[in-house]
């Protein structure tokens, strides 16, 4: 990864990175008409925005300011080396893909998705990832699914299960965040495009960090704060108080959103009762693991 520390303005181009991408956008795609119909075939292809080196001809550059407060770039140097580690650390390897998990509820319930094989990426829980859409769900009406307004952020996405169950629950437009670029192509993307519902998907491969950063100077470009974000990182090589330092100043989140954070009981005095403007409603341990979520005070 390409450090973007003292340089004025970072470029970002949508491709098709994938070959089974472009292979699928030959053919029609289909998009939810309400409700849990069937789908019609209209839709833009999977948007997949990837660090570009030079500038082509009509690409579109995003200009950052040329003072960046100090903070953040202290957040970059420290993330974006660990970045650099771990991206080398799976250069060579040989990974591999196998199906373990299902999407739980909604219109794409049972529909399978694929993880790596090996244990460098780790997926939420099934039962964590329904005892999680339960809460937020009764948090907002009890309803069975989200208003299809609602969009939501993925990010450390991994195999994408959190943010596609999302979908799978009526949300309209779904965010990933994934650095790992194997990952995101022969793991998200996959389970994306099985499902067909690139028409509501961007995925973005990039450190999570580093969107942080761009989003807070572009946020309404980008559309505004998310609904709901989820933040499950690796449990390995994160600094977990950056991590939510970065969160409480970035805007991807209003005073009306939901943050979902999942993390090792052994690191739980990082999070705290609040999150920028955000009240910590739930906080519940499974096993080893954690899950916090964060909301609107008077909920």
């Amino acid at each position: 990864m390409r450090s973007t520390v003292g340089q004025p303005r970072v470029t970002w181009r949508a491709t098709r990175s994938a070959s089974r991408v472009a292979r699928r956008s030959e053919g029609p795609r289909g998009r939810r008409t309400g409700g849990f119909g069937p789908r019609t075939p209209s839709g833009p292809p999977l948007e997949v925005f990837c660090r570009a080196d030079s500038v082509d001809e009509g690409e579109a550059v995003l200009e950052l300011p040329h003072e960046v407060e100090e903070r953040y770039m202290k957040l970059l140097r420290r993330q974006e080396g660990r970045a650099r580690e771990l991206t080398q650390k799976h250069k060579h390897k040989k990974r591999t893909t196998h199906k373990v998990m299902k999407v739980s509820s909604g219109y794409l319930k049972g529909s399978p998705l694929v993880s790596p094989s090996d244990k460098d990426v780790r997926p939420m829980m099934g039962k964590v990832r329904s005892a999680v859409f339960s809460m937020l769900l009764s948090r907002i009406g009890g309803s069975s699914e989200f208003p299809s307004h609602c969009r939501w952020l993925d990010l450390f996405a991994g195999t994408g299960s959190v943010g596609i169950e999302a979908l799978s629950r009526g949300c309209g437009v779904c965010h990933f965040v994934e650095l790992n670029q194997w990952t995101a192509n022969e793991v998200l993307m996959r389970n994306i495009e099985s499902l067909g519902v690139q028409d509501a998907c961007a995925v973005h491969v990039e450190s999570v960090f580093d969107f942080l950063t761009k989003f807070s100077y572009k946020s309404e470009a980008m559309g505004g704060p998310f609904d709901f974000v989820s933040v499950c990182p690796p449990y390995n090589d994160m600094d977990f108080d950056d991590l939510v330092r970065g969160l409480e100043d970035s805007r991807v989140i209003s005073s009306r959103s939901f943050l979902i954070f999942e993390y090792p009981k052994e690191v739980s005095e990082s999070l705290k009762p609040s999150l920028g403007s955000l009240t910590q409603l739930v906080n519940r341990t499974y096993g080893r693991t954690t899950v916090a979520i964060y909301g609107p005070s008077d909920l």
